[in-house]
């Protein structure tokens, strides 16, 4: 996971180095969705799950939003998993078509656990904190991005666990 970050964090890096201007425009917005993975969502296991979001330019330098993942879980029972983030970005760096985000939010997850007959199911609901950012190549109406954050949250105890997400967003 070490590897992951560190190479996805030298890409953005060189990524930056080579990109061309671009102006925001306040009240824009943009939706999409993408693909996640975290590491640690149900004990020492990682989850890939299926993203969507939506954000709101504020100003030109401010956005908030919402994002809702549902992550693909499967230890041999039935366990979905569901996380819904509140978040706000605050432009860091703007460079050419690259833009950089600083990240902070709220979140929201609980997991179902079925454990069969004759167990029944448990649920588990937690609440957390997230910080990171958010590294996108804008061209034109469709922006790549990818974000990868950390999140302490309490879900029977505090954890504090890594994901990354990478997609698109649309700007309507």
């Amino acid at each position: 996971m070490k590897r992951l970050l560190l190479t996805a964090g030298l890409l953005s890096f060189f990524f930056v180095a080579v990109s061309q201007p671009r102006i925001l425009t306040r009240h824009e917005i943009t939706v999409g969705g993408g693909l996640s993975y975290r590491h640690g969502i149900a004990e020492e296991f990682m989850a890939p799950g299926i993203n969507v979001e939506g954000y709101y330019h504020f100003v030109d330098e401010f956005r908030a939003g919402l994002d809702i993942t549902y992550y693909l879980v499967d230890f041999g029972f039935s366990s979905p998993a569901f996380e819904i983030n509140v978040n706000t970005g605050t432009l860091l760096f703007e460079e050419d078509l690259w833009l950089i985000y600083g990240l902070a939010g709220f979140q929201f997850i609980w997991i179902d656990y079925d454990w069969g007959e004759p167990f029944g199911n448990e649920k588990h609901y937690g609440v957390g904190f997230s910080l990171g950012g958010s590294v996108e190549y804008d061209l034109n109406y469709i922006r790549i991005f990818a974000e990868p954050k950390m999140t302490l949250y309490n879900l029977d105890s505090f954890r504090s666990t890594p994901s990354i997400s990478i997609g698109v967003r649309y700007t309507l």
